[in-house]
């Protein structure tokens, strides 16, 4: 089922059929967070916002926050449930610990190296060495060697730094100061004009996160009834053979099988929904095949037992599809241990056990489809370690993994199709990848629990994204570039995330 809303939206239905965009502040924190809507979603949807809900207890982290979307005339508004913070439409706190930066979504400016006007460079605790040589005049817009970078935000060309948000305006997300250039080797923070970090907010552009069921909009509706039977077979009709009922109950196993092979399979939240919906139509169509015979008399009450559990078994792979469209259940594997817990599934075992029983000389058969009772893993790799690296340059990215969830980060250079490198970084964790080669980047990230080194996925409770912009590196004879990001909101922002469609994200 799906979790109560923490924030209702409601939408006119001229708004249903095109992709909007709302702002809404949160109810709980204050924050004002832009929400894309996308086109066709139907009354009572919701949407999954991952970590930028209210906290579990006080002072915890955040947890998911769930909006529902009403469709009624006249509708266009946000409508919070019940919390104990600021009302809804209430003033937004302003933001008063982060330096002032560019808002978020700008671009960052593009300036000249730093000269003279910021003061004499500090001391160099070490020469370069003749390796490196003389600096370049050309190359990647960074800071010259030796040179100290800004205390803080993008530079303007030698004044004063941009005015920040206005006082209790909405917080802006994005870049922090960077740290000062170290001594040496001549490492440059390579940030355009050498003054900001990226910084990257996985949350931002809000993953809409679909809680929708895995039959098609053109599947036709079950025809069971209350009791779950379509169609009763008449009072004077005489019961199948033992024979008959035994292929009976084969075609069900074999008509099932092609079904949960393929949710075992699937790779992806998409592929878990697809499975789903096969083996939801599949199951109505066996449903309806065993509702309409007289079973043998010694198999009378395990047959409307296992009927019971076949019905209850179409509810809950139609959660596990709903679950899978709300980024819950992310592979085949957790998929099958989700349903092999259900009570419908106990159901179908414990009928199976009793049609087995019920005729000493001709055993029924059936239920080879239900899997295994299985728990969930909760498998993680040290931060740091590396799915997959290619070694043969200079630049540097470091990462800032302040969330509640695990993480990976694809490196992916050009047009190419997998990642050079595919590094984990823990909830709360940190990691520098270096010896990153030359090139132009774009930056992939998906979060979740339960690492499937197999799979290369998150098995639970995953997202799919990347940045917008691209990532340069350079390296010259004194100089190589270093890029930061975080994977958690900051005030004052100038990098923006977008969904990735998980058929489309790069592994391997």
């Amino acid at each position: 089922m799906a979790p109560n809303p923490d924030l209702i939206i409601d939408l006119d239905p001229s708004e249903a059929g095109t992709e909007v965009v709302k702002t809404v502040v949160l109810p709980w924190s204050g924050q004002s967070t832009p929400l894309r809507i996308p086109a066709g979603l139907g009354d009572g949807t919701v949407l999954r916002l991952p970590g930028i809900g209210p906290a579990t207890v006080p002072g915890g982290p955040p947890r998911d926050a769930y909006v529902q979307i009403r469709i009624v005339p006249g509708g266009g508004g946000a409508v919070p449930t019940s919390f104990g913070a600021a009302p809804f439409g209430g003033p937004v706190p302003p933001v008063t610990s982060a330096p002032p930066t560019t808002p978020f979504g700008a671009p960052p400016p593009v300036s000249a190296p730093p000269t003279a006007q910021f003061g004499a460079p500090p001391p160099v605790s070490a020469p370069p060495t003749a390796a490196f040589g003389t600096p370049p005049v050309s190359g990647p817009p960074t800071a010259q060697f030796g040179a100290p970078p800004p205390v803080s935000g993008p530079p303007t060309p030698f004044g004063a730094g941009p005015p920040g948000p206005p006082f209790g305006g909405p917080p802006q997300f994005g870049a922090f100061p960077p740290p000062p250039a170290k001594s040496g080797r001549g490492k440059i923070i390579a940030i355009v004009g050498g003054a900001v970090a990226v910084v990257l907010l996985v949350a931002l552009a809000v993953p809409l996160l679909i809680w929708a069921g895995n039959r098609g909009s053109d599947d036709p509706p079950s025809n069971r009834t209350a009791s779950g039977q379509d169609g009763e077979p008449s009072p004077s009709a005489a019961p199948i053979s033992v024979q008959e009922y035994q292929a009976l109950l084969a075609e069900v196993d074999k008509a099932l099988a092609p079904g949960f092979t393929q949710l075992g399979a699937a790779k992806n939240p998409k592929a878990v929904g697809a499975a789903a919906g096969t083996i939801g139509r599949t199951l109505d169509q066996q449903i309806s095949a065993l509702s309409n015979v007289v079973p043998p008399q010694n198999a009378a009450t395990a047959h409307a037992d296992l009927l019971r559990g076949l019905e209850g078994m179409v509810d809950s792979i139609t959660e596990t599809g709903s679950a899978a469209g709300a980024g819950e259940v992310c592979l085949g594997s957790s998929a099958l241990a989700r349903l092999s817990r259900d009570p419908a599934a106990e159901d179908v075992r414990t009928a199976q056990q009793a049609l087995a029983a019920a005729d000493p000389a001709q055993p029924y058969q059936v239920g080879k489809f239900v899997p295994k009772k299985t728990a969930d893993s909760n498998r993680r790799l040290s931060n740091g370690a590396y799915i997959k690296r290619v070694r043969s340059g200079q630049g540097q990215l470091k990462i800032e993994n302040g969330g509640s969830s695990d993480a990976v980060i694809n490196l992916v250079l050009g047009s190419a199709k997998t990642p050079t490198v595919s590094v984990y970084v823990r909830a709360k964790g940190k990691h520098t990848v270096s010896s990153v080669k030359d090139g132009t980047y774009r930056i992939y990230m998906t979060g979740g629990k339960d690492w499937d080194a197999r799979a290369k996925a998150f098995s639970r409770n995953c997202n799919f994204q990347r940045f917008e912009d691209t990532f340069k590196f350079t390296t010259t004879s004194s100089q190589y570039t270093i890029w930061t990001i975080t994977l958690t909101p900051v005030a004052g922002g100038n990098a923006q995330t977008s969904e990735v469609d998980p058929n489309s994200f790069p592994g391997g």
